[in-house]
């Protein structure tokens, strides 16, 4: 017996509205499917028109926009505007794809367990056999804020990132007697459970970075010690310092992270055997974390707060016998001191007062009688330093520590002989670069090279990206790379130092400082250097062919054993030289000379 949809004696099936049979139809499977097809389509066009990419001036404001917006140095805005526009739209359209789709956050500042997700994680159960004790939640902590923290930072502290995630959501904690380790963290983010998907671990392997927040690395960092810190922790927070927003190295900033990341970093510097396996890998982790911090404005606020700190406690690390063997370690080093030409770059620099003469002193943003530094542009230079080239010159003097075993006597030479000694001041700096000579002496094995001239030289053929390939990935490749570092901070000194335009007997001028360089070894490494091979290692030669101007410039006469190997640079990566051309090719044609009768006297 079937029993009828529409019943009038109380039957539990009545509808309550009484639609017809007709229009309670469920549509079928072939129609659900045109329905979703249509969906599709439409929504694909809808994204299509959003997704037309901006032109013209339009795509250069919204870029623009977006270097304000991520706090881009002014040294390298240059270098971003003058990229394709393919790259700039792909960059606007994934920060519009971020800002479309920011995380969620709890409003409220303690979220009731009732309305929160409800998750386990097990560092309680691990923690369950012992004593209670205290735990006090993140947010409530308030570390104490650095020296430098006034002003900028201080000012920047009110506004909330919008990207810092819930900590409350998590219900993590951490015990103030023992700071996290990598290992608990590592549980906290992998063994969160959520109810309410059955009892299947989440799989938040992608999103645990963005879940560890500047308050809990600058609780790792000021509460642990160098040799106790886990390299996986240094290395998280170098790639939040590179890739993250502005406003998290702000807030990391803001709660001490630099005084911090200097406490750690003296630690390290102290010990008196460094372990390889960690002691040297926390030290090259520390070093990258600083250089990260130049790719943001207030990371390179914070990187000139303590200047001269940490630069000549790195290059003292450069000259002692505990320098670290590993050469990317020590090429970070080296890297940090041109980070210097980006933090104090001449365009802000104070200069000297119009009308004045070159011999008056110049005026800085620290003295009296000039303006407050609140009220201009300018970036003031340590105190004792009157130009970027002092501060360079400074850190490259730095004394070089004694040996461990040296004898407890020092040996002095005799009067006469002491008399006769000429001063080479950048002979411990040099060492650095004629030991590279020496530890890879067989990188340097063509003899036929010659020292470019620069004129002649097409620099960008030189310095174009080139596929990795055959030489690339060995010691020497690396070493060579070091080697390179430095000459191109021997360049830049240069060029600062031709800057100032001082006299030849200013102990500031470009040419005292050939000379100096010369006279403490320089000539040698110039000689044994330019034997490596053009095809692999250019960019060391272009590098030797820069200083090579520089120095010629300057008015330095160059030893003779220099000057006769300058020459032409390898055809493929010379200028190309215009030709004259022939007669017959539809070339200009000059007249022929008229004939010139002579001068008869009668």
């Amino acid at each position: 017996m079937v029993t009828p949809m529409v019943d009038y004696h109380g039957k539990e099936n009545l509808p309550a509205v009484g639609p017809s049979p007709k229009s309670s139809k469920v549509p079928t499977k072939g129609q659900n499917q045109g329905i979703e097809k249509k969906k599709r389509i439409e929504n694909k066009k809808n994204k299509e028109i959003r997704e037309q990419p901006m032109e013209g001036p339009a795509m250069n404001q919204a870029f623009d926009q977006l270097l304000d917006d991520l706090q881009i140095p002014t040294t390298l805005r240059p270098k971003l505007v003058g990229m394709d526009a393919s790259v700039k739209a792909a960059m606007l359209k994934s920060s519009q794809t971020m800002a479309l789709n920011p995380p969620k956050e709890v409003t409220s500042p303690i979220a009731p367990r009732s309305a929160a997700l409800r998750r386990v994680h097990s560092i309680e159960s691990l923690d369950s056999p012992r004593k209670p004790k205290p735990y006090i939640d993140d947010d409530a902590l308030e570390p104490p804020r650095p020296p430098y923290a006034g002003g900028q930072v201080s000012a920047l502290n009110g506004s909330q990132s919008p990207r810092k995630p819930s900590i409350h959501s998590r219900g993590l904690s951490f015990d103030t007697q023992r700071i996290f380790s990598r290992s608990q963290i590592n549980l906290a983010s992998s063994s969160t459970l959520d109810l309410l998907s059955s009892g299947k671990p989440t799989k938040e392997k992608p999103t645990s970075m963005k879940n560890l927040t500047p308050t809990k690395f600058f609780s790792i960092l000021s509460g642990t010690s160098s040799t106790q810190l886990e390299v996986e922790d240094i290395k998280k927070l170098r790639l939040l310092l590179r890739n993250e927003t502005a406003t998290w190295s702000q807030e990391f900033l803001s709660l001490g992270g630099y005084s911090a990341l200097l406490t750690r970093l003296n630690e390290i510097l102290e010990v008196e055997w460094r372990e390889e396996q960690h002691d040297d890998q926390v030290l090259h982790e520390l070093l990258r974390c600083f250089k990260a911090l130049s790719t943001s404005s207030i990371g390179c606020f914070a990187l000139r707060s303590s200047c001269p700190t940490p630069f000549a406690q790195l290059v003292s690390l450069l000259y002692s016998d505990k320098k670290p063997g590993d050469v990317a370690t020590r090429q970070l080093i080296a890297d940090l001191l041109l980070i210097l030409f980006e933090l104090y770059p001449a365009s802000s620099l104070p200069s000297f007062a119009k009308g004045s003469s070159p011999g008056r002193a110049r005026r800085e943003a620290w003295e009296t009688d000039s303006p407050p530094a609140s009220s201009s542009k300018l970036i003031t230079l340590p105190s004792p330093h009157r130009n970027l080239f002092s501060l360079i010159r400074a850190l490259l003097l730095t004394p070089a520590p004694p040996p461990s075993e040296s004898p407890a006597a020092p040996v002095s030479p005799h009067a006469f002989i002491e008399s006769l000694h000429l001063p080479r001041i950048y002979k411990t700096y040099l060492q650095e670069l004629s030991d590279i000579c020496r530890d890879y002496f067989w990188v340097f094995c063509h003899p036929n090279n010659t020292i470019w001239m620069l004129p002649e030289t097409d620099e960008a053929k030189v310095e174009k990206p080139r596929a990795p390939g055959g030489m690339t990935g060995g010691v020497e490749f690396e070493a060579i790379g070091y080697f390179t570092t430095h000459l191109r901070l021997i360049n830049a000194i240069s060029k600062a130092a031709v800057d100032l335009k001082l006299p030849k007997d200013h102990d500031h001028s470009a040419y005292r400082f050939h000379s100096d360089l010369f006279l403490s070894g320089f000539e040698r490494i110039i000689l044994v250097s330019r034997k490596a091979s053009t095809t692999y290692y250019p960019t060391l030669h272009l590098e030797l062919a820069r200083y090579i101007d520089h120095t010629i410039n300057s008015g330095y006469e160059l030893p003779y054993t220099v000057s006769r190997l300058i020459g032409a640079p390898p055809p493929a990566l010379a200028k190309p030289v215009m030709t004259p051309a022939k007669r017959g090719t539809g070339g200009p044609t000059l007249p022929s000379p008229r004939k010139i009768e002579p001068i008869k006297l009668d």
